[in-house]
């Protein structure tokens, strides 16, 4: 191989490598956290959980809705894969149900345009997660937040404890 065939593979790969980088760098993201937390009102504390989204990118992103999700049924392997082949898309939702902030008054403040660098945190005080996990199969909660362009991000499971009290 001569210098040339050398510098004109190096130049290929590294234009591929910029271009990916360019193409990742230019998508919006955030994260999703959801967890437990304790919120003063009128000198009274009361707890719940707190949903936070997280905007690390270098971009503005447009909010459009916060969602909590409960655990409905427990799906079995099969299920999910039945789930993957009739809709085509990765069963990460099978078995949990969306239920709106606004259906319980809580204000999420959306839509809302989160700057880089920001964060927006909504609190969900226990009164209300009781009464999600009412008829929930397990104390299983997620956080669910889309964007104006309806993508979704989710939050990790949350195990909210009985009577709201975590006994670590």
């Amino acid at each position: 191989m001569k210098l040339t065939e050398i510098l004109a593979i190096y130049a290929a790969l590294l234009s591929t490598i910029v271009f990916f980088w360019n193409v990742v760098r230019t998508v919006p993201r955030y994260k999703v956290d959801i967890g437990f937390g304790i919120e003063s009102e009128n000198d009274q504390p009361k707890h719940g959980v707190y949903i936070s989204t997280k905007n690390p990118s270098p971009h503005t992103v447009h909010l459009a809705n916060i969602d909590i999700l409960y655990r409905h049924s427990e799906e079995s392997f099969f299920e999910r894969v039945k789930f993957l082949f009739k809709y085509k898309r990765l069963p990460i939702s099978v078995g949990w149900v969306y239920s709106s902030l606004s259906l319980y008054k809580i204000d999420d403040k959306c839509p809302i345009s989160l700057e880089s660098g920001k964060s927006h945190m909504v609190f969900v005080p226990n009164e209300t997660l009781e009464e999600i996990l009412e008829g929930s199969c397990s104390r299983d909660l997620r956080a669910c937040v889309s964007d104006q362009l309806w993508r979704r991000k989710y939050s990790n499971v949350f195990v909210y404890p009985k009577d709201g009290i975590s006994r670590n």
